[in-house]
């Protein structure tokens, strides 16, 4: 669970980065089941589809602009999604360390409710200024993000930056990502004031505890390495999604809520 101390700077800065959580080894292995799954039905064989879904459930998002030198199928790929369904991702999920941290915020009931392995190969472009609550539409807000490195995450590479300080804004208005060939569902918020964000750096293992609300972005990939990223999303179990049908629809390809913590079971 978060510490004391974790709990203030959480309150007052939106987000907390815990060094060494994970052992780098069970990073790979997640970096290895989410390449095989690409590579068991590459995008190749989905030509002009901006995603498509995996027998095991999971969905791939290929980049919309191909990156400088892709060979293998994964180097098409930009993210693939519910990789907590099952393998290392899902064990991370729903481990004790996940829940303990996630509930001295959100209390005992909580499910996590997406996730994303996020491949940012060599060039691939970072992502606008946005909030994930922009995205869930749930009556309780907010929710928690965990953003597990995979690999090294630095300036060169596309590391996240965020805004401290930021999670106490309401949702702010987003639109659609202004450059050309941005990839499928990016958002961006104008205008923002950049004058206090600040880079996370991270090794693999790392994590960032971030909330929702949080104004974060992440930098153009300008090294010569992929940056792996895996991330969760969690919610308050008995949460309701009060978005329109026709928005639960598509949002149910990459939402599948599974439960973590009950309060009955602690």
């Amino acid at each position: 669970m978060l510490s004391k101390q974790q709990m203030v700077d959480w309150e007052k800065d939106g987000f907390v980065v815990i060094r060494g959580f994970l052992d780098p080894k069970v990073c790979i292995q997640m970096e290895a089941e989410a390449i095989a799954a690409i590579r068991n039905d590459p995008p190749s064989a989905h030509q002009g589809e901006p995603a498509y879904i995996l027998k095991n459930g999971m969905l791939v998002q290929p980049e919309a602009q191909v990156p400088v030198g892709a060979n293998n199928p994964e180097d098409f790929v930009a993210k693939v999604f519910n990789t907590h369904l099952q393998g290392a991702a899902h064990d991370f999920a729903i481990s004790g360390g996940a829940a303990s941290l996630v509930s001295s915020i959100l209390g005992d009931d909580i499910d996590v409710f997406q996730s994303m392995f996020i491949l940012k190969n060599p060039g691939a472009w970072g992502q606008p200024w946005h909030q994930d609550s922009y995205y869930f539409n749930f009556d309780q807000q907010p929710q928690v993000g965990l953003w597990l490195a995979i690999s090294e995450a630095t300036l060169d590479n596309g590391c996240l930056s965020v805004l401290p300080g930021s999670h106490t804004n309401a949702v702010l208005e987003h639109v659609p990502d202004l450059r050309e060939g941005a990839n499928q569902g990016y958002l961006e918020i104008l205008g923002v004031d950049e004058g206090s964000a600040i880079p996370v750096l991270m090794n693999p293992g790392d994590l960032l505890v971030f909330n929702s609300f949080l104004l974060h972005r992440s930098l153009d990939n300008r090294g010569g390495a992929r940056r792996s990223a895996m991330v969760y999303h969690y919610g308050r179990a008995d949460s309701v999604n009060l978005a329109s049908p026709e928005v639960q629809a598509m949002q149910q390809r990459v939402t599948k809520w599974i439960p973590v913590r009950r309060s009955s079971a602690k």
